[in-house]
């Protein structure tokens, strides 16, 4: 990576260029580079001094801005002036990005919290756009950035502001706006062996300034660990001797703090869940140690709701954060959230309760529940097929996505207002229904957030997988604004869309296409196009026409 100063210094503020290089350059390369860029600097400052210092005027990429020009959020400790885009300054050339110093008005080497912020006029709310890189004085703020925004400005997001819980397995790379907004950073990297001892190792702290608290978990889909919950919770020696692991662990890595996520208990362990969780947390506050909690939700009985082996009145005074587990069903899960979550902050304090967001997609059959990746679940809704017994030159053939032909009475790809997702029913061992997680269903999941003033909102996978629903489309402006991005895809934007490289189509949008063949033969690419209301899906079929007298073939 090389750097090409651009200009001195201007209204407090710094900026390079930056950009990749072809190759590596030789030593002699790098000397001569160098100077130049010596000698770029010290023109730069001169310039500065005698003409930007002595007219008072701003040349640069970034200018103080009046203090009044836009509204500063109550949420928000401002930590730098405000400062505005130069109207005259240079375009930014491809490939480049834009490197600014900003001097912070109270100098401090704390970064927890602190990012630069722009304003996005279209939403009209501060926007996280770049982390903070501190200098070693702690007063001045250099971020990086690939789309300068109009206005900028340092700012810390206060701590009685909502958490942002960003959950991340071990040696997964972390989403970069999951990066930018995280409060806190849960690495899923132990679980509890029988005799009470911990399997595996801490993870490198992401690259995030939120708060790293790994995660000891224990579930059904993790072969082996309730089980060996069952025995830990078994005796007072078995929970107590587990404790201490714990403690020595947390004390042995300098942890900060530690998540428990033991899932899928017995309702005959309640209490003794409890005392573990009391005697767990005694310890890790005397140490100035944090200890939260992921618990499954309770269920909605026909005259009561079952907490199972979770007593949250008791888990809720020894836990400083309860996250609620990711909720699969979406068929229950806005008639039923407004319930659970009356009854969980009646007892416990709402500032500790944060409700966990998923970006996969739920299937739900005779069999169960499972999860999908947004990809798997397109790649079902986008299968395809042929309804045609002569695939001839000069005829018509039938190709159909199976899964969402509405003609064999398939929902088709739809928004479920009922739900708030999109979603799709398709024919496998007696139905099933697949509800797909993006940006619109987060929105309306973050309105119970803002509704029963939770204490904020986890991601269950923060990873950077080009194959989940990036729900943090949605997130971002809730954390900026503190309100929910209520919008739903059009149904245009759900329909199937087709196209073939030879002959005609007609129809399409029910699931089922007739292709009127061309009269020549070959090898021709049917191509559905199929959008969640965010990404676009591509299925193709190859198929081999010949001529009427021919024997036809198709290849996928």
């Amino acid at each position: 990576m090389r750097s090409k100063p651009t200009r001195g210094f201007a209204g407090g503020a710094v900026q390079q260029a930056r950009f990749s290089g072809p190759g590596r350059p030789s030593l002699m390369q790098l000397g001569v580079l160098a100077a130049i860029a010596i000698t770029v600097i010290t023109i730069g400052v001169l310039i500065w001094f005698f003409l930007g210092r002595g007219s008072g005027s701003c040349k640069e990429a970034y200018c103080e801005a009046s203090r009044s020009t836009l509204e500063i959020p109550a949420y928000f400790d401002q930590h730098s002036k405000l400062f505005q885009r130069n109207p005259d300054a240079e375009p930014i050339p491809d490939g480049f990005n834009l490197e600014i110093r900003i001097p912070l008005e109270v100098a401090t080497t704390d970064d927890r919290g602190l990012s630069f912020y722009g304003y996005n006029s279209e939403n009209n709310i501060w926007e996280p756009v770049a982390n903070v890189l501190l200098d070693e004085l702690g007063e001045r703020a250099t971020g990086l950035f690939t789309d300068p925004p109009q206005y900028l400005a340092v700012f810390r997001r206060l701590n009685e502001g909502r958490q942002v819980v960003a959950y991340l397995e071990q040696g997964k790379t972390i989403h970069p706006t999951a990066a930018l907004l995280a409060t806190v950073v849960h690495t899923l990297d132990f679980t509890p062996a029988p005799d009470g001892s911990l399997q595996g190792q801490p993870s490198s702290r992401p690259a995030t300034t939120a708060v790293h608290y790994p995660v000891i978990a224990a579930s059904r889909e993790i072969n082996g660990t309730v089980p060996s919950v069952d025995n830990i919770l078994s005796t007072s020696a078995e929970r107590t001797n587990h404790a201490r692991e714990i403690l020595q662990r947390v004390a042995v890595h300098n942890l900060t703090g530690i998540d428990i996520a033991y899932l899928d208990l017995r309702a005959d362990h309640r209490t003794s869940f409890t005392l573990f969780i009391a005697e767990l947390a005694e310890g890790l506050h005397a140490q100035g140690k944090v200890l939260t909690l992921t618990l499954p939700a309770p269920l909605i009985g026909a005259d009561r709701i079952d907490e199972g082996a979770y007593d949250w009145a008791a888990l809720g005074k020894s836990a400083d954060l309860i996250k609620i587990a990711p909720i699969r069903d979406q068929s229950t899960f806005r008639l039923h959230l407004p319930e659970l979550l009356s009854y969980i902050t009646s007892v416990v304090d709402p500032g500790k309760v944060i409700l966990t967001l998923t970006p996969y997609a739920s299937e739900k059959s005779a069999e169960g529940l499972r999860s999908l990746t947004l990809t798997e679940a397109m790649t079902i809704a986008s299968k395809l097929g042929i309804r045609s017994e002569n695939l001839a030159a000069g005829g018509e053939v039938q190709v159909v996505a199976v899964n969402i032909d509405r003609d064999e009475g398939l929902s088709g790809l739809r928004w479920q207002p009922e739900t708030a997702t999109v979603a799709f029913t398709y024919k496998l061992n007696g139905g099933r229904t697949v509800w797909i997680e993006n940006a619109f269903s987060a929105g309306f999941k973050l309105e119970f957030v803002s509704v029963y003033n939770l204490g904020g909102l986890a991601v269950e996978d923060s990873s950077d997988d080009i194959f989940l629903g990036n729900i943090w489309t949605a997130v971002e402006p809730f954390v900026a604004s503190g309100q929910p991005v209520l919008l739903r895809p059009s149904q245009a934007q759900l329909l199937p869309n087709w196209e073939v490289t030879g002959g005609n189509l007609v129809g399409g949008d029910r699931g089922l296409v007739t292709w009127q063949t061309p009269l020549e033969a070959g090898s021709y690419t049917v191509t559905l196009t199929l959008s969640d209301g965010v990404e676009r899906f591509e299925s193709r079929i190859v198929l081999f026409l010949e001529l009427e007298s021919e024997t036809p073939e198709a290849a996928n």
